[in-house]
């Protein structure tokens, strides 16, 4: 179940917060599909910045959540968001019952997690000596298993892993499925999502919305799903401030939107301004580049595919079966370069402005078509 509370999207009288679903419907009934974000981010004055600093906030929202759940599950990457989440809760004090990490299964895909988040558990495991981690790997036989039909995708709705993903070849998105996991009373799977999205657009500074950089799951009444910085509104208003005023005092107007599409010229100043790394510290690179020769939605997925041809054809075979039935969909119109491989094509939300109270959709901001 889901509510306004939840990002999801309309197909005119229908709604769901599962992107493939909403594809089929759009085109079965040749109907729009619209993206909406969750009411206590589309009524917050975002355009006002919160007096307290980051640091205050992040640490009041973690002492809030302890207090509310009986059992917290942190999903840890390695990389700095989820890191500076985890450093929140350790450097004051604040119990996290469980670490989960996943993998893929292809060893040169998990480097993140076996050269960096890894080690760094072990290197503070004296300070969460209650705590429980959680590392979790995909074996072959679950690869043969997902794809033992040409229609594995629809698995992701079966398990409500509504996931921006359902496309990709490795399986760490599906073991990200919080449904997979038990419950110990009510339980949060906090994530250390996300950082800001902001544009500047006919003079005024936009934050804005994008299904493919967030993320979805089905919820019980005992298993919730929640970002650390993205579902709390205050500190969503607070990082796109400080991220408005640094590139604003860094960068020439020219330069104001090459931040946020991961150009990796500029990650440095994107998690910098929000605190996720201090001048001069070393982080995880996000790449989406792919020298693979292969369509794929980034240079990990491009590197399991080329793994998988070689080493597992009839896992690839299916794969490739599945890929070719959701490319069927609309002439796969819906998929980067018509190809499902290389991901969903993204929808926005409405923009929410940063320097006063209003709100404008994608096409009145940009009436020839969106562009940066």
């Amino acid at each position: 179940m889901f509510d306004k509370d939840d990002y999801f999207y309309t197909i005119g009288k229908h709604s769901t917060i599962d992107k493939l679903e909403a594809i089929i419907l759009s085109n079965q009934d040749n109907q729009q599909i619209v993206f909406h974000i969750p009411n206590y981010i589309k009524d917050f004055p975002i355009h006002i910045e919160p007096e307290e600093s980051l640091e205050t906030l992040c640490v009041q929202r973690a002492k809030y959540l302890r207090e509310k759940y009986d059992y917290i599950r942190l999903w840890f990457s390695g990389g700095c968001d989820s890191t500076y989440v985890l450093k929140t809760f350790v450097d004051n004090n604040i119990h996290i019952d469980e670490i989960m990490s996943m993998k893929s299964g292809f060893v040169e895909c998990d480097w993140e997690i076996d050269t960096i988040a890894v080690p760094y558990l072990k290197s503070i495991k004296h300070k969460i000596p209650n705590t429980k981690i959680t590392v979790k790997t995909p074996t072959i036989g679950d690869y043969k298993d997902w794809y033992k039909n040409e229609y594995w995708f629809e698995g992701y709705k079966k398990l409500g892993r509504a996931s921006k993903q359902f496309s990709g070849l490795r399986l760490n998105e599906m073991l990200e499925s919080i449904n997979l996991y038990d419950t110990k009373k009510l339980t949060l799977n906090l994530l250390g999502l996300d950082k800001p999205f902001i544009m500047f657009i006919n003079n005024n500074w936009y934050a804005y919305f994008l299904d493919v950089n967030v993320d979805i799951q089905e919820q019980t009444s005992d298993n919730k799903f929640c970002g650390f910085y993205s579902d709390d509104p205050i500190i969503y208003a607070k990082q796109c401030h400080m991220l408005k005023k640094a590139i604003v005092k860094t960068l020439p107007v020219s330069e104001y939107n090459k931040v946020c599409f991961w150009e990796k010229k500029y990650q440095p100043l994107w998690n910098n301004s929000i605190g996720r790394i201090k001048n001069n510290e070393t982080f995880i690179v996000t790449s989406m580049e792919n020298d693979q020769g292969l369509d794929a939605m980034n240079a990990k997925e491009a590197m399991a595919q080329k793994i998988t041809m070689k080493e597992f054809p009839e896992i690839y075979k299916m794969y490739e079966k599945g890929i070719q039935n959701l490319n069927a969909i609309g002439d796969a119109k819906w998929f980067n370069k018509q190809n499902a491989k290389n991901g969903s094509v993204g929808i926005f939300a409405d923009f929410k402005c940063l320097d006063k109270n209003s709100s404008k959709t994608v096409d009145e901001l940009f009436p020839d078509g969106f562009k940066v």
